[in-house]
């Protein structure tokens, strides 16, 4: 019996380890509550003042005093920036204006070339119509001298040169500029601008006429073809496009006065249409020299 004693004892005494123990946990658990009730409480509680110190600091920074304008120095500020675009706006349109200044005398100095061009063409082709009239005219005669069988060969010639001419093409790159970059504006002297206009509105009365020349021309061949051998006429034709004459008395496919007449009389429509052609140039030639001697003396050109 003794033995069941003893573990009985040892029973009790670990039974009262036990009690020990869960008494130190609950103290401990109970410690820590009320320290973290402790935290909430300081938490809930107002700020001291070293807190009320550094929120005031804050404050301050995030919203410094700003010093109102009075009425001058906005008006300042505004005739400042009034000032500046104003300034602005100038020095743009002076360099707008320099800029179209040079390229005002770049234009009239191209115009210049152009016109010196056109004048060139017109004096070459006027001499070069002038003999070829001169041809018709031949023709026209020997029908009615009445000679043409016995002088087939100058006939040949002058019937072939009666149809050809050569149409005027002028310079108009400078012009074509002018209308199409709208860049007449730049011209600043009205009497200049206006007689570019003129010049340019003359051309159009040539162009008229020369397409009236080719319906004559081609009335003209229509006889030419009936009267002359087109073997001969080809012949006649060398490689740098111009006109042989030819020897011998060749024959002609028709000779009679009817056929010979008709084909006199068409010559003689082209010296007319012809003869107003060369007639329209020469006004335009002189358009052209009085439109350079403005242009020199408005624009100090110096010739070269």
């Amino acid at each position: 019996m003794p033995e069941e004693e003893n573990i009985h004892e040892e029973r009790s005494e670990d039974n009262k380890a036990e009690s020990a123990q869960q008494e130190v946990n609950e103290n401990i658990s109970q410690e820590k509550s009320v320290g973290q009730n402790a935290e909430s409480i300081e938490q809930l509680q107002p700020p001291t003042e070293n807190s009320k110190q550094e929120t005031e600091n804050m404050e301050v920074h995030h919203h410094p005093h700003i010093e109102k304008k009075n009425f001058k120095e906005y008006l300042l500020e505004g005739l400042m920036i009034f000032l500046a675009v104003t300034m602005g706006f100038i020095a743009e349109n002076i360099r707008e204006n320099i800029s179209d200044h040079e390229k005002e005398r770049e234009l009239i100095q191209s115009l210049v070339k152009d016109l010196e061009d056109d004048s060139a063409t017109i004096v070459s082709q006027l001499k070069i119509s002038k003999l070829r009239l001169l041809y018709s005219d031949s023709l026209i005669d020997m029908v009615h001298q009445g000679n043409v069988p016995n002088r087939t060969a100058n006939f040949y010639y002058y019937g072939r040169m009666t149809a050809r001419w050569t149409s005027f093409s002028n310079n108009s790159r400078s012009i074509d500029e002018m209308k199409n970059g709208g860049l007449f504006r730049v011209i600043r002297n009205n009497n200049v601008a206006a007689s570019i206009m003129a010049y340019n509105a003359f051309i159009p009365q040539i162009k008229n006429l020369e397409d009236r020349q080719v319906i004559v021309d081609n009335e003209y061949r229509k006889m030419a073809v009936q009267v002359f051998d087109p073997y001969i006429f080809n012949h006649m034709l060398n490689a740098a496009d111009t006109i042989d004459r030819i020897t011998g008395n060749p024959l002609l496919l028709k000779n009679d006065k009817e056929t010979l007449n008709d084909l006199a009389g068409w010559a003689h429509y082209t010296i007319a249409n012809r003869s107003a052609i060369d007639e329209a140039k020469e006004q335009l030639l002189i358009k052209g020299e009085e439109l350079i001697t403005l242009i020199k003396k408005e624009y100090d050109l110096k010739d070269e």
